[in-house]
């Protein structure tokens, strides 16, 4: 039974009041960052078909169908839809329409052959936004003020296709949402043509670095010891960018990366440098871009907003056994005061190894016979979950690792929580045992070897006032993989600052990159620590 979900206006301050959210105003933050560290008193949730008995078999479990219809969502606002996916080549599934009903009306303002929902030649959506790359799935944002009913129509065949998602946010009656309308105009085409441009920049390319960066600082670490950056007053690290010598994945790896924000004792950041940005495994062999993150040939960039109000201080510990030199660059915006709905940037990095002894001691949840890997978990709100970075240790290329839900609480008790997903790949916008690379997710490194995945929430993230839980089933059918590591860094905004929640060590043995190894990449040996 879910319980305790709350939308509370009172809580935080909300950003936006009197501010009315249409889609212009949801595209532009499909292409901006600014925004990221707002706290507000919303919710975001998924309406999927995952598999109530706990198995596999998401395509089959209909919660809304009568006779010919079907429904994937049906619910009140003020809200948004950010995100609608599907499981089944989008040809597969002939002879069905998929609707879009706004504010009660009895005419809907979509309705249109699934086959054209995902081709971005035919769909109202364009493409990255609207796409079938990989998988079936629209990134579009349908705000709506009243009331939004998404449903499948298939009066002959009731082709329902394989699973759905839907991701939602509600957002309280303060916030005035103006309800989507079709044809778009052409203010919001411009607008549309902007994030397309920007989202296909950003799958091949770097954000633009200053042409001069504010701060520039050169540090040599001893081994076993720290380097220290300090900065005072009030302000916001708009783009941070690190590069190491040597760049290899030991430098990477073994240095502690730990941020405090207006001087307070809680590591907000406490991660391992290059689980920051997905480099701590392969240096900067597998390099990739986002609107977010990416690796380059010698380093890394974090484009996360990282606000303070009262300095802040970086902390580079170097757990090596040799010597580095790390530059540290950084675009920094200077404030005089920061607004007091803005959190402050936090990232927790969490590793486990499920199938060594601690199997039996990791979570269920539901009627899953699956562990679960916990990435976050928190109840000193209000905060905002904003995305993760997934690694794991997968030595076999030809088993698949995947298949676990995402599930998140966030403000809830009991089971199920009100975001319930269907398969580890969806939630980075991929699938069928494959990634791809869009604006905001990808792959860095595919199986086998140290897989790596990013996924990265702009309009859907997800607003907590007291407490968020974020987890992932784990693949259950591979228990002879013993030696297999999960590892996650998820990315998270609060205010006041608070303790990430950290592991403190990595996890041993693991997978150590050795080249290629009778055609499989790596291979099992413990490292020294």
């Amino acid at each position: 039974m879910l319980t305790g979900c709350k939308t509370n206006p009172d809580r935080v301050t909300n950003p936006a009041r009197g501010e009315i959210r249409n889609l212009e105003f949801f595209l532009h933050r499909l292409r901006t960052l600014d925004h990221l560290p707002e706290l507000e008193a919303s919710h975001t949730a998924m309406s999927s078909t995952w598999d109530t008995t706990g198995m596999n078999n998401d395509g089959w479990h209909y919660k809304d169908l009568k006779d010919s219809v079907y429904v994937l969502l049906d619910t009140d606002g003020p809200g948004c839809i950010h995100r609608i996916f599907t499981g089944r080549s989008y040809l597969e599934i002939h002879e069905t329409n998929f609707q879009v009903f706004v504010d009660g009306n009895s005419e809907p303002l979509f309705d249109l052959p699934v086959s054209d929902l995902f081709d971005p030649a035919r769909s109202p959506f364009p493409y990255p936004l609207s796409s079938n790359k990989t998988y079936p799935g629209i990134l579009f944002p349908i705000p709506y003020e009243k009331h939004i009913k998404v449903q499948l129509y298939s009066p002959v065949s009731e082709n329902w296709g394989n699973y759905w998602q839907v991701v939602y946010t509600t957002y309280p009656d303060d916030i005035k949402v103006r309800s989507i309308t079709y044809p778009f105009t052409a203010a919001e085409n411009q607008e549309i043509q902007r994030v397309v441009k920007e989202w296909l920049h950003a799958e091949r390319n770097s954000p633009e670095m200053p042409s001069a960066w504010p701060f520039e600082q050169k540090l040599s670490v001893r081994a076993g010891e720290n380097a220290e950056i300090s900065l005072e007053n009030s302000g916001i690290i708009k783009m941070f960018y690190v590069s190491g010598s040597p760049n290899t994945a030991e430098t990477w790896r073994n240095t502690r990366f730990i941020a405090y924000w207006d001087g307070s004792d809680n590591k907000s950041v406490d991660v391992p440098l290059g689980y920051l940005f997905g480099n701590a495994d392969y240096a900067s062999l597998f390099q990739y871009n986002s609107i977010i993150t990416g690796i380059t040939p010698d380093g890394a960039y974090s484009a996360f907003p990282m606000p303070f109000g009262n300095g802040a201080k970086l902390v580079f510990d170097n757990k090596n056994t040799a010597d580095i030199e790390l530059t540290v660059k950084m675009d920094i915006e200077k404030t005089e005061h920061l607004p007091a709905n803005l959190g402050r940037f936090h990232a927790t990095f969490r590793e486990v190894q499920p199938y060594g002894t601690g199997y039996d001691s990791l979570p269920r949840f539901g009627k899953s016979p699956k562990p679960f890997f916990i990435t976050l978990e928190t109840n000193s709100g209000p905060g905002k979950y904003v995305g993760t970075q997934l690694h794991i240790g997968w030595p076999i290329k030809s088993q698949w690792w995947g298949e676990g839900d995402w599930l998140i609480w966030t403000d809830e008790e009991g089971f199920p929580p009100s975001y319930h997903g269907t398969g580890t790949e969806e939630y980075f916008n991929s699938g069928w045992c494959f990634f791809d690379r869009k604006a905001v997710s990808g792959y860095i490194k595919m199986r086998p070897g140290n897989v790596n995945v990013y996924s990265y929430h702009l309009n859907d993230a997800f607003q907590f006032q007291d407490n968020i839980k974020t987890t992932v089933e784990i693949s259950w059918w591979q228990p002879e993989v013993i030696k297999s590591m999960w590892g996650a860094t998820a990315y998270w905004y609060a205010n006041p600052p608070q303790d990430a929640g950290s592991r403190q060590d990595l996890a041993y043995p693991r997978l150590i990159h050795k080249g290629y190894v009778r055609g499989e990449m790596g291979v099992w040996e413990d490292e020294v620590k």
